[in-house]
């Protein structure tokens, strides 16, 4: 990446206590304060998160209590090249409903400007505050304001209706406060049911203080020059980055050319049109990177397929006793006997991720016989299963590479039972490759390693698997 050394003079007007306490009581006083820093300063003007606008929200951490009011917002807008909007207030907590509390803040900012990021700190002053419950009303008004998971509820809301954002929740840093690690988990039942997990800022497992010495630290347990520059800064500007992607990625599911509804059909694939197709999958064939709309629905609009989608985010192959989420268990609940022109099942990246067994392949074709505990028992399984309850023929599909030697071995095993049953493989592993791709192609089309957007299912992944399964259909 280009860098250059230059010597940036930022002026940052912010508001700040004029006395600092430790916890959540505020300062007798407050003031306008103008923070002027002239150091040289090494920016990355093509970093990912370099040229974008960020709100950042808060307390004492992002303040800079312990620094002079200067934080992380200014080192990295300034390594960075961005601009930002810097609401902190030293004490301040989300549970306040003063006029100094987040919430009567938040609502005071100017909801005109356009941000790209929305950086909301947890105040580890809320430590020991009412931690609430989650409700399931989207009205702001029913949120219990007074009570941790309540004001991030409402702030969430706000900030989603007045900026267009998803919040990013800042934990705190790891450190000795009892009640730390209770309280850092609170965000996770608040990002969980809103699927905004990707988008948090987890300073508790990315920044140890515990053993900070005073010069990273003040006795208060704020963040001083050196404990931002050297232990916050580079854990941030990692996290940031994930952050930034997941915002373009919501974008990119945003545009209306990515709708199914909008996408036009095509005729490229007449055999296809009219076909009765089964999907079984996990999080890849529902689409929980893309809103829910996976090459399923897109074939549905080009090609005019009808079709079943059993599909369920975190579900393996493997039928392991006590679980009723994983495939063949799914498929034998939901997927009734019936004729179908085509079962196509997703060669889950969860039996890879959680180390599920691999088995061997059998030398029988008798479902009973497969061990379903294992991956190759399963896969038999599932085939022997829709060959006769469906009464049509079977494709698996893998995804394209990713980091994982367990899941190749996964493809391999497939490769070598496709020998045995004679099944249709679409093998996005081995036959889609990533290198081909344009540069930044990939950053445009993935969420991550494993699940595409919408721009990757429609442009990248659809357009490959109509192929093989056309070609498949008329062998």
């Amino acid at each position: 990446m280009k860098k250059k050394m230059i010597s940036m003079l930022l002026m940052a007007t912010i508001t700040v206590s004029a006395i600092v306490l430790a916890g959540c009581s505020k300062g007798e006083s407050t003031k306008d304060l103008t923070t002027e820093t002239n150091e040289e300063q090494e920016v990355n003007e093509n970093s990912a998160i370099s040229g974008i606008n960020v709100a950042w929200f808060g307390s004492d951490l992002i303040n800079g209590t312990g620094n002079d009011g200067e934080s992380m917002v200014e080192y990295v807008a300034k390594r960075n090249d961005q601009t930002f909007t810097k609401e902190a207030k030293a004490g301040s907590s989300m549970v306040d409903d003063s006029d100094d509390g987040y919430i009567a803040r938040l609502e005071k900012m100017d909801t005109s400007v356009e941000y790209d990021v929305f950086v909301v700190e947890m105040p580890l002053c809320d430590v020991n505050a009412p931690v609430g419950e989650f409700s399931e009303s989207e009205n702001r008004d029913d949120y219990d304001t007074s009570t941790i998971i309540g004001s991030m509820q409402y702030i969430q809301s706000y900030v989603s209706e007045k900026f267009g954002l998803d919040v990013s929740f800042m934990t705190p840093a790891k450190c000795d406060v009892k009640g730390g690690s209770a309280y850092s988990e609170v965000l996770w039942k608040v990002v969980v049911p809103y699927s905004t997990n990707p988008m948090q800022i987890d300073l508790w497992h990315n920044v140890d203080l515990t053993s900070a010495t005073a010069d990273y630290i003040d006795k208060d347990g704020n963040p001083t020059k050196k404990g931002y520059e050297e232990m916050y800064i580079p854990a941030l500007e990692t996290i940031l980055k994930k952050v930034v992607h997941e915002v373009n990625v919501g974008k990119i599911n945003n545009l209306p050319e990515y709708d199914p509804a909008n996408v036009e059909a095509i005729d490229t694939y007449p055999n296809l049109k009219g076909k009765k197709i089964i999907f079984l999958g996990s999080s890849v064939t529902y689409g929980s990177a893309s809103k829910q709309a996976s090459f399923v629905e897109y074939m549905a609009a080009r090609d005019g397929i009808e079709y079943v989608k059993e599909a369920v985010s975190g579900t393996t192959l493997v039928n392991e006793e006590g679980n009723n989420s994983n495939y063949i268990a799914r498929m034998e609940a939901n997927i009734p006997p019936q004729d179908a022109d085509l079962f196509i099942c997703q060669l889950s990246t969860n039996d890879a991720s959680q180390d599920k067994p691999l088995g061997e392949v059998s030398e029988s074709r008798d479902m009973n016989d497969f061990d379903q505990t294992t991956v190759a028992g399963a896969i038999e399984y599932i085939i022997a299963y829709a060959q006769e309850k469906y009464n049509c023929p079977v494709m698996f599909y893998t995804g394209t590479k990713y980091d994982s030697e367990k899941y190749q071995e996964m493809v391999d095993l497939l490769l070598e039972i496709q020998k045995k049953w004679g099944i249709g493989v679409i093998d996005m592993w081995n036959d889609l490759p990533v290198e081909d791709l344009e540069e930044g192609k990939y950053d445009f089309y993935m969420e991550n390693g494993i699940h595409p957007d919408r721009a990757g299912y429609l442009e990248w992944w659809t357009p490959f698997m109509e192929k093989e399964i056309s070609e498949f259909l008329d062998k």
